[in-house]
């Protein structure tokens, strides 16, 4: 009898890890989803996980596929081999917008994510997390993702419910949204700007933290509910987080302040620490996971963090305090650390057309507006 594709793959994986001395059942409970497929494997007598997750270079080269994640789904038993599919249907912004339209009543600041490995649909509430760090290499498709979420907000939130800062020292990703109703300013392009914007973003802060406390409210959802004047959400996202607090320029008298990095740190972090309950909320984005960059003070307070591929172990613990960001693949193939739920979720992000699906999310927002 010829075996199925999914078959012979697990023969394969099978074959390899008795080769490799090590002893496992195999579980005949495969799930496909439209970038991967996993594979489930028991370790039994003396085989242990991590021998297991150390084979996944292994597992790559006798598939003839660019790489394999070996990791374990929280609440199984048995051990996951994350294959890439040989065919591959990659999401398209267009295609999660019914979903995300329907996901996002009851948020306040709704993400598209994309879908989970099965390709369901991933929308979570920013206001809950309640800020979110993403990391990942050139073309990875950080950048993609943090236009997909703009937009999708742009899209399906009304501009006086949810309003939005960006910064853009790069000054190539964010230009396109120049027109939005939700925008309150045009992106910052330098760091001296993205200072200002922080600047008043913590004046901001202290100043619904004095109106919520003489309205006697703990957070603005509870103050939104008690009166007709509402208070809108505030979404700062940051492309390039490494640009902005490690900018090394001096202020103050004949340069012996402070450098701009530093006192964009300290305005972020007192963000980071205080603004959830005045409904200011930040997503950060940096190419450069360094443990430097990524401090234990910024992990503390983005317990949320997303990570595209990365060139190394050692940069995928920066972020995730966790090996397997190495082992994804290119083109928003991500994994998803949510405080809300036990363990990590695969991802995968939707591909948007730049001009195309923003223009049009604009105009939507427009003529809602008008």
């Amino acid at each position: 009898m010829e075996l199925t594709k999914h078959q012979l793959i697990a023969a394969q994986l099978l074959t390899k890890i008795t080769e490799l001395g090590h002893s496992v059942t195999y579980i005949p409970q495969v799930s496909e989803g439209p970038i991967v497929t996993i594979y489930r494997f028991l370790p039994r007598g003396a085989t242990r996980v991590s021998h297991i997750e150390g084979l996944a270079q292994d597992f790559a080269i006798c598939l003839g596929v660019e790489d394999v994640l070996v990791k374990r789904i929280p609440g199984e038993s048995a051990v996951s081999i994350w294959v890439p599919n040989k065919e591959r249907h990659y999401i398209d912004f267009k295609e999660t917008m019914g979903a995300y339209w329907k996901a996002r009543e009851g948020q306040k600041i709704p993400l598209n994510l994309g879908v989970d490995h099965l390709g369901r649909p991933v929308v979570v509430d920013l206001s809950s997390l309640p800020h979110l760090l993403i990391a990942g290499a050139t073309g990875s498709g950080k950048s993609t993702l943090l236009s997909s979420i703009l937009a999708s907000i742009v899209y399906g939130v009304n501009s006086s419910d949810v309003q939005i800062i960006l910064s853009d020292t790069k000054g190539v990703e964010f230009g396109r949204f120049i027109g939005a109703p939700h925008l309150l300013y045009d992106p910052a392009t330098t760091v001296y700007t993205t200072l200002e914007r922080l600047e008043w973003l913590n004046q901001e802060m202290d100043r619904r933290y004095e109106i919520l406390k003489k309205q006697g409210v703990q957070n603005l959802a509870q103050y939104n509910e008690r009166t007709s004047k509402r208070i809108p959400y505030y979404l700062l996202c940051i492309d390039e987080l490494a640009d902005v607090i490690q900018d090394d320029t001096k202020v103050g008298d004949e340069g012996k302040g402070p450098t701009l990095g530093n006192l964009a740190l300290r305005k972020i972090g007192k963000l980071a620490q205080k603004a959830r309950a005045v409904g200011i909320h930040i997503i950060a984005g940096t190419q450069r996971p360094s443990a430097k960059l990524i401090s234990g003070d910024i992990k503390s307070n983005f317990p949320a963090r997303l990570s595209f591929r990365l060139p190394s172990g050692v940069d995928s613990r920066v972020v995730l305090d966790t090996e397997g960001a190495e082992h994804l693949i290119q083109q928003g193939d991500m994994l998803f650390i949510n405080p809300n739920k036990p363990g990590i979720q695969r991802l995968h992000s939707p591909y948007i057309k730049n001009e195309e699906d923003i223009e049009a999310a604009i105009e939507v927002a427009c003529r809602r507006q008008s």
